[in-house]
């Protein structure tokens, strides 16, 4: 339907094939089974920040300018999407009428959270957490996560261990609080497996890692489709940098061709590991 990391005319290719509003943050066409969402840095002085979180989940602030946020329209359909077999897909502003495509997502739940509206008053706002992209194979069942409940065991496994565990599915079937241990438990194995990949060399620019901890080369780790400050948890979207790679990637005059380099470089790494596998199996 959309390809991850795909830029799109958001009227043009998306509201003028599939319907819905073509205005706002949340978008519910009527005659296709899909909830569109759609998210940028502008609108975080009134308090529409979202972010993904350290246990992988992405936070998305629900609908409504004024006063408290109310459970109806695009905040009910985000929250029932399940219910009614629709799915949720995400889409980031990148310029004026622009978007890219960050990933299919379900709704794991919300909380609610103080902060200021479109005039600046204090109110009642809706957070959902989101899994992007958990849903990767409807065959998958509960035994290919073993040990969410031991993540510091992951330390311990090879790098092919840690990528099928980081590439791994949620099951539709399975309970939210299944989905949510899922979601960190693969969260913490793709940043051990994209330090393995690298083999103790920057993705970046080809140099060992600085220094070695007690684990190992340093390392971090950079999600090239940056959304808030984190990613959507997939091999193909993250890379191993040193620090001053990383940094570049933020911070430097070049950091738009530095990054767009490394979403290459991500996908040409793991097609490789891909093509490797095949080949010894």
């Amino acid at each position: 339907m959309f390809q991850i990391g795909k830029e799109y005319k958001r009227r043009k290719d998306i509201h003028d094939l599939y319907g819905g509003q073509a205005q706002g943050g949340i978008s519910t066409p009527k005659n296709h089974p899909v909830i569109f969402i759609f998210t940028s840095t502008t609108g975080e002085q009134h308090g529409y920040r979202d972010e993904f979180r350290e246990n992988g989940t992405f936070w998305y602030t629900g609908e409504g300018q004024v006063g408290d946020m109310k459970m109806v329209a695009g905040n009910k359909a985000i929250l029932e999407h399940a219910k009614h077999n629709k799915t949720i897909h995400i889409f980031e502003y990148t310029k004026r009428a622009h978007v890219r495509y960050i990933g299919s997502a379900v709704c794991l739940g919300f909380h609610e959270e103080l902060r200021p509206d479109r005039d600046g008053n204090e109110r009642s706002v809706f957070i959902f957490h989101l899994d992007i992209d958990s849903i990767r194979d409807e065959n998958t069942t509960k035994a290919s996560i073993t040990e969410w409940e031991e993540p510091k065991k992951l330390k311990r496994k090879s790098t092919q261990e840690l990528r099928a565990i980081a590439v791994s599915a949620s099951s539709t079937q399975w309970s939210v609080k299944e989905k949510k241990k899922a979601t960190f438990y693969r969260s913490q194995a793709i940043k051990l497996y994209v330090v393995s990949r690298s083999n103790g060399v920057c993705e970046g620019c080809g140099d060992k890692a600085p220094f070695n901890t007690k684990t190992g080369p340093y390392l971090e780790c950079h999600h090239v489709h940056r959304l808030a400050d984190g990613g959507p948890d997939d091999p193909k979207n993250v890379v191993a940098l040193c620090p001053n790679c990383h940094r570049r990637s933020h911070f430097s005059r070049d950091s738009v061709t530095f990054n767009d380099h490394l979403k290459l470089l991500a996908v040409s790494i793991e097609s490789s590991v891909i093509s490797e596998g095949k080949a010894q199996s």
